[in-house]
């Protein structure tokens, strides 16, 4: 999977978690960003946790198969409001673009479908789609996620060595689990 365009604004500001943590404007700004940037790596995207996509963005997934007629292929990185383009690798050596693809949701699950599929040509990836996904803007991406974001950038910036009682390394805090499980792909 590649990510095509990244998302334009980041899920929590900088300006939220520095009054999260109570600290005046400028005070530790470049670890502080740090932090946030890597909370919400934790979180957004094909290697976040969730394996979701937090605010819109746009990726690509490429397929080893085509399938037939009628067929369907899932996309792995939701919720996908989006199919851009599909296109098939064939044997005449080019991308032809699949007419008329359909969108569907099954069990919290994206799948596209066309109603016929070019015949693949030689390619270990002949399938490929572009697609948009992500809650929408900052706004629209659930509070108990953004809440998470922030106790996780919290905890980094607090937590500047791994946390160790008597002589266990602890993980994070169970908060942050609890507040993300309505939303995880347990299938990923």
């Amino acid at each position: 999977m590649d990510r095509l365009v990244p998302p334009a604004e980041p899920p929590v500001e900088l300006a939220q978690l520095r009054a999260h943590l109570r600290l005046e404007e400028g005070e530790e700004d470049g670890h502080l960003q740090q932090c946030l940037d890597v909370a919400v790596a934790q979180f957004d995207g094909d290697d976040g946790e969730l394996g979701l996509a937090l605010v819109r963005q746009q990726w690509q997934q490429s397929y080893p198969h085509v399938p037939g007629a009628g067929g369907s292929v899932e996309l792995i990185l939701g919720p996908v409001t989006a199919v851009e383009q599909i296109e098939v690798f064939t044997p005449a050596g080019i991308w032809e673009e699949v007419a008329t693809p359909e969108l569907f949701e099954l069990g919290g699950r994206f799948y596209v479908r066309a109603r016929s599929w070019p015949r693949p040509g030689r390619c270990a990836l002949p399938l490929r789609v572009r697609y948009q996904t992500g809650f929408g803007a900052a706004a629209d991406v659930p509070k108990p996620i953004c809440h998470a974001i922030l106790l996780f950038a919290a905890h980094l910036y607090q937590a500047r060595e791994p946390v160790v009682f008597e002589g266990t390394p602890a993980e994070v805090p169970l908060s942050i689990a609890r507040l993300i499980a309505p939303f995880k792909s347990w299938w990923r």
